[in-house]
């Protein structure tokens, strides 16, 4: 966006005009020529195509070959695919197997199902039976698998930089153990991140008792509450600068939760409102029923004018209008709803409007966090803040960093663990700390190793590997035990935590639950102490936040996470200094721009983005980016915002010169002229009907007849979705400068629209895969055949006829189609060859592409019909992006069954088709978002 008179002039416009207009960005809103231009094209401009190196598609998808320069290890990797001799016992050809298993984020477990096809992990899918997903992922746990083949793992031991092997390394231990063991300990420390794994808790606990003088520190670069919240309970929920469904490690938890609670308030059960004050738009945020932008300083006002309305607290600090406003309706809300509220606010505050917190939610009786605080038993770890004490003063002789790369984060950490004289560090990649330093160890992927975890509602999980490790590492397990001298196996380890007989042992395996809960600690009670609200900040606010797609950065190193549009914004592979539409007015900044954004003395340099929503004063950017070590896919990508985390000060904006290009794709794929988003009022609302449109052909009669339907009152942008699209059908990335040229190649896109004034927009999100169009134009106009319609409906691609001309994709009014413009996929790396779904065609250059509703399931549904000589069920099929959603957003089947799930959804009088005069006829469908919570 521009600062110039046409965007005043556009805001003056959208004050006086009736009706809807929704927009997609601001330069939209400006409609200014050179967009009118960049949309008059399918994709965007090709410029710049003739700079393309071979380089950066290897850097999108991974990195070099380098897996064919192992020394050292002990077997041979997966990759080179040869037939079996002597088939396995329990081994069928093409038959995939299935293990309950978990993926850790933050310290919390995922619940999965991996899904194997000869010895090779090739996909993940939330475990239907346990009650903290339902079967449900999120972004990152789609993104796990690629995690466990990413060719810049680390492959061997490394001493001073130079390979080495375990040989070595358990001398080094043994002389390590001896020392120990004659001082008790004296300068031993081991520093992790948030451990949410009771065996390893257990090990730290053992290591502890044997060595009293040793000291266990922990660091979690990123707060979090210590339990989830109950929100399928909650008809109204207050959330205070706290993105409770957002990306994190409870977003499985809490989306299903709150989809639970809307899916109960549209068939006439209770309400469902959400009132949410942010300084910056989130997810949580623009699904609100009542949204406040409001500075981050101002939720203590907040807190204490609600604690004030409701009676449970005197006093309260002086509000504008719209905040007073926003406070009455909120008050009221919780008043109507007494045991049935929540209230909650970002853990990044202080402990006093925590404590206020407490005491409304006391007073109002409303229900609990879900499972208590997520705590192993055992010592509690100190902070970082006390090691970087204690290494500066030389009292620190040997740190052993499990799992955590405090080096990137902290500033002064490299300073001070230079002071350590013996400096061990273990984990997934050659990080910035593992530069520092003398030992590197690598450590085994979640996915190849035992062992056990916490999950969202408190059960225990054992985390059973998929596959043995093709790499001369070690699992986190081995490194404590190996410290230890404890010979005993990581499976024989977890089993011991747990106290399972084989019944139950194997119960837990196959389930992917243990019944057994692990204790957890209540929160404690709240003081009485009045809440001290702190100044109200003038000038300029930083707000310093996980980056939505990477979170700290612990995820930089997958493509497919960096390539992931994040939900608001829709950057991909990079960061930006974001800033409201207002100040870029009142600063003359226009996207791109390169400024230096200062608070106190740290600073950071970076390109601007304007984002819509945003509170007028407030600046925010996002850790995880700027990595200078742990693979060429993370390395030398935006800037690393740690040091404004936790730092004091003015802030300052300046701008410098030039521009830096951000790969955005909210231009990309634009469809024209459509009431895209549409709303009713109130849960029971039904849509106008409109008589059908007249076609020469009549509606496609058979059975089965798949479609889909998505719910967009449901639909919360999470993106898991898209990542599970990936993740199934194979799809490439293709890195930041093509993803700049509008050609990135996902399946399915979120598609966010804004309507109302950019200062204060409403938000709405649209998934976007092929319609799957009874009357499709992609097959009128392709000149081949290519582009077929087939017998159940379904609209399909034959690659090997298709020639590339993109006549189907200029001819498609919904713009998801996707060309191969370069070989994506032949010169991969060979771990990435090994992870891709065997199940489906690897595309090449020149090559068409697009959703094809999981053909590839909808095939094995049909043989095993077959097999047991009846029809297909009407829910049997689940497409890869309705297994994901937490929200159930999502829902595909057979339509000539009236009651089939998706018949059912289609048929709730908010059903629509996009794109209506184009009378394609779409198999796909929406329903309309509901504007409201309750029934006023």
């Amino acid at each position: 966006m521009s600062a110039s008179p046409s965007l005043d002039a556009a805001l003056t416009e959208l004050k006086t005009s009736t009706g809807r207009r929704f927009w997609r960005s601001l330069d939209e809103l400006v409609d200014r020529t050179d967009f009118r231009e960049r949309l008059a094209e399918e994709f965007p401009a090709l410029a710049g195509a003739g700079d393309w190196r071979r380089r950066d598609i290897l850097k999108c998808l991974g990195g070099a070959l380098a897996i064919a320069g192992l020394d050292g290890c002990e077997r041979a990797p997966d990759e080179d695919a040869l037939p079996y001799v002597v088939q396995p016992e329990g081994e069928l050809p093409g038959i995939a197997r299935f293990y309950a298993t978990a993926v850790e984020m933050d310290g919390v477990a995922q619940p999965v199902i991996g899904k194997t096809r000869m010895a090779r992990p090739i996909k993940l899918e939330g475990n239907p039976k346990h009650p903290a997903s339902d079967g449900a992922t999120d972004a990152f746990t789609q993104a796990a698998l690629l995690g466990l083949y990413d060719p810049e793992r680390s492959k061997a031991p490394r001493r001073d930089g130079r390979a080495t092997d375990w040989v070595h390394v358990d001398t080094m231990i043994a002389g390590l153990r001896a020392r120990l063991d004659a001082n008790g300990g004296v300068g031993l420390r081991i520093l992790t991140g948030r451990c949410g794994s009771p065996t390893l808790c257990g090990q730290l606990d053992a290591l502890l008792a044997r060595w009293p003088q040793a000291r266990w520190h922990q660091w979690a670069p990123v707060p979090r509450r210590p339990a989830p919240l109950r929100l399928a309970e909650a008809e109204v929920v207050i959330a205070l600068d706290d993105d409770i469904i957002g990306p994190g490690p409870f977003q499985t938890f809490h989306a299903k939760g709150w989809a639970e609670r809307r899916r109960g308030y549209q068939a006439g059960e209770g309400t469902a409102q959400l009132f949410v004050a942010e300084p910056s738009p989130t997810i949580t945020g623009v699904t609100a029923t009542d949204r406040l932008a409001a500075r981050a300083d101002r939720m203590g006002a907040l807190i204490a004018a609600l604690g004030a309305a409701l009676g449970v607290d005197d006093g309260a600090a002086p509000l504008n209008s719209r905040e007073a406003a926003w406070v009455r309706a909120a008050a009221a809300a919780l008043s109507a709803a007494r045991g049935k509220g929540l209230v909650t606010i970002g853990a990044d505050h202080p402990a006093g409007l925590h404590a206020m917190v407490r005491r409304i939610e006391a007073a109002l009786g409303n229900p609990g966090p879900a499972s208590g605080a997520l705590l192993v038993p055992g010592q509690a770890p100190a902070g970082i803040e006390a090691l970087a004490g204690e290494m500066q003063r030389g009292e620190v002789t040997a740190i052993l960093v499990l799992e955590t790369n405090p080096a990137y984060g902290v500033p002064g950490f490299a300073e001070a663990i230079a002071k350590v004289p013996e400096r061990i560090h273990a984990g997934l990649h050659a990080d910035e700390t593992a530069a520092l330093c003398q030992w590197h160890l690598p450590v085994a992927h979640g996915l190849e190793s035992w062992s056990d975890g916490i999950a969202a509602d408190g059960s225990g999980v054992v985390i059973q590997p998929l596959v043995r490790p093709w790499l001369d590492v070690r699992s986190r397990h081995a490194v404590l035990a190996g410290l230890l001298g404890d010979d005993r196996g990581d499976r024989e380890l977890v089993r011991e935590t747990w106290s399972l007989d084989d019944s139950g042992w194997q119960k837990a395996l196959l389930d992917g639950r243990i019944e057994r809960p692990i204790p957890v600690a209540p929160p404690p009670p709240a003081p009485h102490d009045a809440v001290q609200i702190g100044p109200v900040g003038t000038g300029l606010a930083v707000i310093v936040r996980p980056d939505p797609c990477i979170w700290d950065g612990c995820f930089a190193s997958n493509p497919w996470l960096q390539e992931l549009p994040k939900p608001l914004t829709k950057i991909a592979w990079g960061s930006a200094i974001h800033v409201s539409p207002a100040l870029a007015r009142s600063r003359g900044l226009a996207n791109e721009d390169m400024v230096r954004l200062s608070v106190g003395t740290h600073s950071v340099a970076g390109p601007v983005w304007v984002l819509p929503g945003q509170e007028r004063d407030t600046i925010l950017v996002h850790l995880g980016h700027g990595r200078t070590r742990g693979g060429r896919v993370a390395e030398g990508i935006g800037f690393n915002a740690f040091p404004l985390a936790n730092a004091v000060g003015e802030v300052r904006v300046e701008k410098l010169d030039g521009t830096e290009p951000i790969a955005s794709t909210q231009h990309h794929f634009a469809m024209q002229d459509d009431d895209f988003v549409r709303f009713v009022d109130k849960a029971g609302d039904k849509l106008p009907k409109q008589p059908p449109n007249e076609s020469f052909f009549g509606p496609q009669k058979s059975r089965p007849a798949w479609g889909m339907a998505i719910d967009l009152d449901l639909c919360i942008g999470c993106n898991a979705c898209v990542v599970a699209c990936v993740a199934e059908n194979n799809v490439p990335m293709v890195g930041k400068d093509q993803v700049r040229q509008g050609r990135e190649m996902h399946w399915l896109r979120v598609d966010r629209y804004y309507q109302g004034s950019p200062d204060d927009p409403q938000h709405a999100f649209q998934p976007v895969p092929c319609m799957h169009c009874e009357d499709a134009p992609c097959e009128m106009g392709c000149p081949v055949n290519a582009t077929v319609h087939s017998s159940d409906g379904l609209n399909l691609q034959v690659y090997n006829r298709c020639i590339g001309t993109r006549t189907c994709s200029a001819y498609c009014p919904y713009k998801v189609r996707r060309f191969n413009w370069f070989d994506l996929t032949g010169d991969a790396a060979p771990e990435i060859k090994a992870q891709r779904n065997p199940e489906v065609t690897v595309r090449s250059r020149g090559v068409m592409e697009k959703c094809t509703y999981c053909i590839q399931r909808i095939s094995a549904a049909r043989i095993e019909a077959k097999k047991g000589d009846r029809e297909i069920g009407k829910d049997e099929v689940v497409t890869a992006c309705q297994a994901a959603c937490p929200t159930q957003a999502i829902v595909f089947g057979d339509i000539s069954h009236d009651d089939s799930a998706v018949s059912q959804r289609k048929a709730n009088g908010r059903d629509y088709d996009l794109l209506r005069e184009a009378n394609t006829r779409p198999r796909t469908t929406y329903q309309a978002r509901i504007r409201k919570g309750d029934e006023a």
